[in-house]
């Protein structure tokens, strides 16, 4: 019983491969766009008029630019780390430090290279 690969089956495979390689190059180029829509230059200078005017009378207006620079950060309310969450998240770091630490120490493993 002759198990080996017949001879032509490589060459076949190889034209059927690059057969493929050239049907799907052009794929992603027949996706886009036929041409751009004739007025799309109008409309694009419209939309960043409008933009420059929302922009300028928000700029206007004190209160928002106030707002807008100082963060939303409130001098008054304690620290992160003083809340329930900032000492939970303190003490899972410390026990995650611990246990890298302890593990590392504490290793079957042994190799020259550590």
């Amino acid at each position: 019983m002759n198990t080996s690969i017949p001879r032509w089956r490589g060459p076949v495979l190889r034209v059927l491969v690059l057969a493929a390689a050239v049907v799907a190059a052009p794929l992603p180029s027949l996706a886009g766009e036929a041409s751009p829509p004739a007025n799309a230059g109008a409309g694009l200078k419209v939309s960043v008029e409008k933009a420059v005017a929302a922009e300028a009378a928000a700029l206007s207006q004190p209160t928002a630019l106030m707002a807008s620079q100082s963060g939303g950060t409130d001098l008054s309310s304690p620290s992160f780390f003083k809340t329930k969450a900032g000492v939970i998240t303190i003490v899972l770091l410390t026990v995650g430090l611990g246990f890298t630490i302890y593990s590392t120490s504490n290793d079957r493993v042994k190799s020259p290279a550590r």
